[in-house]
């Protein structure tokens, strides 16, 4: 009996070693955060869930860790391990604004577009003081997908209330109400984006499709122009661009257009398809 009782002692004495190997570190767990956010930055994400696992083991009540963690994960497009992360930010500091706001891009990514416009309004009504703009575009762009484009303006319209200098939320309004034929409207909002930012790529591609839809056909190669000076990868400018540059009758533009199109993709069926066209013409 003594000898039942002794061997319990220790397995008792065993166990409690164990758990106390690891006691909470709040400045090692910083430590190991900061590491793994510069690891992050360099885009060592291996790295970084080292670090970010490190910081969660001397302080796993620490909501950043798992909001970054799982913003790695996503980056690594391991959606699912970073809807974890997220989720467990969220339990731990359900006010956490950014938490709740990458938990809807993994379901917008993901398809689930209703979970995420919960996710983003939840967000959106947590605090009454914080910058709600990056929520309330993204409920936006669920609407413009979906073509209703009234609501996109009206939810992109709020977020510019936020950050009125945002280009990115200037250029989706102005492409929006492009979509919702209300072309002056248009032109004013990505007008007034690139007086901003004259490097938005896709703002100087949305205008080309504006200018396009007026028949201004000049400005449109133009805007296209632009738009690839800043992004030369950016296929569908290429063929917007030709497509365009055909109908000012410019063959040898356009077949060049495509030319650069099919060296960068030349796997792609639809350049291919406009580029026969173009030759058999």
């Amino acid at each position: 009996m003594r000898y039942i009782i002794f061997i319990a002692l220790i397995f008792s004495l065993i166990s409690a070693c164990t758990s106390n190997d690891i006691k909470i570190d709040v400045k090692e767990s910083e430590s190991h955060y900061q590491l793994g956010l510069e690891f992050a930055q360099l885009s060592l994400f291996k790295n970084a869930l080292e670090e970010f696992d490190l910081a969660i083991k001397f302080n796993p009540v620490n909501s950043d860790i798992y909001r970054k963690k799982g913003l790695v994960l996503f980056g690594m497009n391991r959606h699912g391990n970073a809807k974890t992360n997220f989720e467990k930010a969220i339990s731990l500091n359900p006010q956490d604004v950014q938490a709740h706001i990458n938990l809807g891009m993994v379901h917008y990514t993901s398809g689930k577009k209703i979970e995420a416009r919960i996710d983003w309004e939840n967000a959106i009504a947590l605090k009454n003081d914080d910058n709600d703009g990056k929520a309330l575009n993204n409920i936006g762009n669920i609407y413009k997908t979906n073509k209703k484009f009234d609501k996109a303006i009206n939810y992109y319209k709020k977020a510019i209330t936020f950050e009125p200098g945002n280009t990115t939320f200037l250029n989706n309004l102005g492409d929006s109400y492009r979509l919702a034929g209300d072309l002056k409207q248009a032109e004013s909002f990505l007008l007034k984006s690139l007086e901003i930012d004259s490097n938005g790529m896709l703002t100087q591609f949305n205008l080309g499709i504006l200018y396009n839809t007026k028949g201004n056909i000049l400005k449109a190669i133009e805007s296209f122009q632009s738009s690839l000076q800043v992004n030369p990868h950016y296929l569908e400018a290429y063929y917007q661009l030709a497509t365009t540059q055909l109908k000012a009758k410019n063959k040898d533009s356009a077949k060049l257009s495509l030319e650069k199109a099919l060296q960068a993709d030349p796997s792609n069926e639809k350049f291919k398809k406009l580029y026969d066209q173009v030759m058999a013409s």
